[in-house]
């Protein structure tokens, strides 16, 4: 191959700073003392940060009490710790649970748990400081059912899984998850597999993802996980923010609609995560909006794995 060299006379290129985003991401890291949880994801494709490095006390019961609050009005459900088989039907027993999805406008806790940043900074490290919000639900499970199969979250993305996760999820466990209780199962290691996982494969291998209230949860799209059936009264609460990369089409039209009074009483990274700076959508006039530069173009996003 006949490579030429660039001309003397050729004008400078700008150089693009491709170190300043994991330098940047790697101080809030270490500010927030989640290095433990980096290295968790890198070898087991899962973590769990515990509820005193998440929010500050009382946090976790307020988000909780919310969820509850539009799980009532949504579905009529009464929701108690004595809960049995009999109290639930079987959408609370599906091995899933039942999810309450667009959740996000319903309460300004829901956008506080979003933009927490322990939650943002997990979330950066896996997809990149541009992640969209795909959809933010409450997820509900109650007693009896059956365990959720093995599978890895990366819908609509053909194996072989991509080396870089195209989605993220991060759980805010609202009540304790263990073995009984309900909780994730995954694979420790699954998300090097870079495949999603054949019927009945590495069962024997699942370990349960067991969490104090208050805790998140943030796992990768390539991660073999599923959950166990719940053996105990009682209900599994959790508030499930998934997140993807800005080439992916999200679940939840939440840009469009997001009232103006909630982008203005946040920071600009809920309208990034919400999707209003990606230029996409054009017409005759081409791309328009704050991506319009030679530095942040769609092309230069996507070489770097931290943007």
């Amino acid at each position: 191959m006949n490579v030429q060299p660039i001309p003397a006379s050729h004008p400078p290129i700008e150089a693009y700073p491709v170190s300043a985003g994991a330098t940047e991401m790697w101080a809030e890291i270490e500010r927030l003392d989640l290095a433990r949880n980096i290295a968790e994801l890198e070898v087991l494709g899962y973590t769990v940060v515990p509820p005193e490095k998440v929010a500050p006390p009382g946090f976790v019961d307020r988000l909780r009490a919310a969820a509850l609050r539009v799980a009532e009005a949504r579905t009529g459900l009464k929701l108690h710790e004595g809960l049995t088989s009999d109290d639930v039907d079987g959408r609370m027993q599906h091995g899933f649970g039942l999810p309450l999805v667009y959740v996000l406008f319903e309460d300004p806790l829901f956008q506080e748990a979003l933009l927490n940043p322990v939650g943002l900074a997990l979330t950066t490290f896996l997809l990149g400081r541009n992640a969209l919000l795909s959809d933010a639900s409450i997820l509900l499970k109650g007693p009896g059912g059956e365990d959720l199969a093995l599978h890895a979250d990366s819908f609509r993305v053909p194996d072989p899984l991509p080396a870089l996760p195209p989605i993220c999820n991060v759980t805010w466990a609202l009540t304790d998850y263990s073995r009984e209780n309900g909780a994730i199962a995954v694979v420790p290691g699954s998300h090097r597999f870079l495949r999603r996982p054949l019927k009945n494969e590495a069962l024997n291998e699942r370990v349960a993802v067991e969490a104090k209230a208050g805790s998140l949860i943030v796992f990768g799209g390539q991660v073999w996980h599923g959950s166990f059936a719940r053996m105990t009264p009682g209900f599994r609460a959790a508030l499930v923010m998934y997140m993807c990369r800005p080439y992916m089409a999200t679940q939840g039209e939440y840009g469009k609609y997001a009232p103006q009074e909630v982008l203005d009483r946040h920071p600009p990274r809920l309208a990034t995560l919400l999707g209003r700076d990606i230029n996409y959508g054009w017409r005759e006039a081409g791309p328009q909006g704050p991506l319009d530069d030679a530095k942040h173009n769609t092309w230069e996003m996507g070489r770097h794995a931290y943007d």
